[in-house]
């Protein structure tokens, strides 16, 4: 009977090697990116929910203001308000039937 030959493994290459630790690193590198990543989303989410909400308190401030001043100028002319508002009606009114 002849003789069978060892089965052995697959010759072992450097260069697949290479590769598959480049590839466990790279790997490692996207789970350390995607961190990063959520991270700085929080952080500039905070400064953003930061940034309108000031926003908001200006605008707030903003419309009481204009409000106020609008009140005043009804309280100073009334006869003039009632007028503008009422030319104001009639304006939109003739739009609307147009449509």
């Amino acid at each position: 009977m002849a003789k069978s030959k060892p089965v052995s493994q697959s010759p072992s290459y450097p260069e697949i090697d290479d590769i598959r630790g480049d590839i466990e690193s790279l790997k490692s590198n996207v789970v350390e990116l995607t961190k990063h990543i959520k991270q700085d989303g929080k952080t500039h989410g905070a400064e953003l929910k930061g940034a309108m909400a000031e926003q908001l308190v200006n605008a707030k401030a903003y419309s009481h203001k204009k409000y106020d001043e609008l009140e005043g100028k009804v309280k100073k002319h009334p006869a003039q308000s009632i007028a503008a508002a009422f030319a104001a009606g009639c304006l939109i009114n003739m739009l609307l039937k147009r449509r």
